[in-house]
């Protein structure tokens, strides 16, 4: 720990499977660990919801990135930020 989600084999399942309802629309989400596992799965539900989201991480640049992107792909802005917060 850390670890590189970008490494494991399977990866973890983390896809929301419902569509959003906008509850969070107009708000800023910062999520700590939003680099994989369930911080992943939090920062994408809620940018399905409407949040823009900050992603905080330690050294898993590759991963934050990876999930600022998902976020974006749910219509959301995302920055990525490494340090201990």
């Amino acid at each position: 720990q850390p670890g590189l989600e970008a490494n494991l084999d399977p990866k973890p399942d983390w896809e929301p499977r419902y569509p959003g309802s906008g509850r969070l629309a107009g708000k800023v989400a910062i999520v700590t660990g939003g680099d994989s596992g369930i911080g992943r799965a939090v920062a994408v539900l809620f940018a399905r919801e409407g949040a823009d989201i900050v992603i905080s991480h330690l050294e898993e640049e590759e991963d934050a990135l990876a999930t600022a992107e998902m976020v974006e792909e749910e219509g959301a802005r995302a920055v990525a930020i490494a340090g201990d917060i």
